[in-house]
């Protein structure tokens, strides 16, 4: 009996040694770098892989515009590149966006691009963009980040987009009004909710706007699904199923994997960071 015992805490000891090592293989690929933007960006690239997502997702992902040579020393994260964000983070170096200024290959440089890009120039200011990388990442997805907040538990990925996951079935274990209150903490504009039950044993989690994805969550047997934006056409299902819903806003669910990107880098002693809030309230 205390050879199985000890076999079995080998091998615990081992499954938490890998553990381990997986998350440092997506964290610390930083090291010693020089903080160009190259380097930053090539850093970047790697750890979400966009090259992989270029089939599959119509945003630029990776650097948008910047100067390759010039010194990174303080970095800023946001949701959106719009012009009121690009002008709070003109005194940084690097801004890190879930949504960039170009979303195809082939768009024009005028206009409101034309200004922003000339902005961006301007200021020396070096832009980079992470979507679809980031939403289906194993540790800086939305979707991820939103269940560690919660504090739930037992995460796996769902919400099949083209071969890639991107949300997170997961086990809460609370009722639904301490989940909303912990919610409207944060979140003062949550858009819609509807409760069916008041326990929640296991909930679908899609950041954005992920309504898309409610009848698969079905086949879990979830009690709640979380998203960004609201579906008038998921509520008569929900409601047959007794399925709990939340809307918390496509702004607000897209917040938790830049933050918690932006607290890596936080680590970093050379680097100072800010993450610039234009709640949309959507």
């Amino acid at each position: 009996m205390l050879r199985i015992q000890v076999c079995v805490l080998i091998v615990i000891a081992i499954f938490i040694l890998i553990e381990n090592l997986r998350a440092r293989e997506v964290t610390l690929q930083f090291g010693e770098l020089n903080l160009t933007v190259k380097e930053l960006s090539l850093n970047l690239d790697e750890i979400f892989k966009v090259k992989d997502y270029r089939s599959i997702d119509k945003s630029l992902n990776g650097l948008q515009v910047g100067n390759l040579e010039l010194e990174v020393k303080r970095v800023a994260f946001a949701v959106d590149a719009s012009m009121a964000t690009l002008r709070e983070a003109k005194d940084y170096d690097f801004l890190i966006t879930h949504h960039g200024i170009f979303w195809s290959k082939s768009e024009k440089i005028v206009s409101g691009i034309y200004e922003k890009v000339k902005w961006l120039i301007d200021n020396d200011l070096s832009l980079y963009c992470v979507h679809l990388p980031m939403d289906a990442h194993p540790v800086y997805s939305h979707s991820r980040v939103l269940s560690d907040f919660f504090g739930f538990h037992n995460p796996i990925p769902f919400a099949n987009y083209k071969g890639i996951n991107l949300g997170i079935i997961s086990i809460a274990g609370f009722n639904f009004s301490e989940i909303l209150k912990k919610i409207e903490i944060h979140n003062k504009h949550i858009l819609y909710y509807k409760k069916f039950k008041e326990y929640v044993e296991k909930v679908a989690i899609v950041s954005g706007s992920g309504y898309s994805f409610f009848e698969e969550s079905l086949e879990h047997g979830v009690d709640l699904f979380i998203t960004g934006d609201t579906s008038h056409q998921i509520y008569s299902l929900a409601e047959e199923y007794g399925v709990n819903l939340i809307f918390a806003g496509h702004y607000f669910t897209e917040t938790f994997g830049l933050i918690k990107l932006m607290e890596y880098f936080r680590n970093q002693e050379k680097l100072e960071v800010n993450f610039i809030l234009k709640n949309t309230n959507l």
